[in-house]
């Protein structure tokens, strides 16, 4: 169940990184949350793969690259190739979706 709620963040911060290019997403502050919501949860994800001795975890890199492109976003700056980085968020939610059903 836990995966499936972090599959569901990352849902959601790749629409918002996808759709930042069409909508002005400056100075709202749900958009800030997610995106410290989005860092946290790639610090999170790396220190537990240190922890564990796995020294190549590009998928918390990604998250907290992505919260870092949502601060961004949220400052109004956006640049084009946060859609590519929405949608590879997008696609690792929806593994982290199917994987936490699978598991269950």
């Amino acid at each position: 169940m836990f995966l499936v709620i972090l599959g569901i963040i990352d849902i959601i911060v790749g629409i918002i990184l996808g759709v930042s290019g069409f909508f002005d997403f400056a100075g709202i502050s749900i958009i800030f949350i997610i995106g410290i919501i989005a860092v946290l949860k790639g610090i999170y994800s790396v220190v537990t793969a240190l922890a564990s001795g796995f020294y190549f975890d590009l998928l918390g890199v990604f998250d907290i690259i992505s919260g870092i492109l949502i601060y961004l976003a949220y400052s109004g700056i956006i640049y084009g190739f946060f859609v590519y980085i929405g949608i590879i968020m997008i696609l690792k939610g929806l593994y982290s979706l199917v994987m936490g059903f699978v598991s269950t």
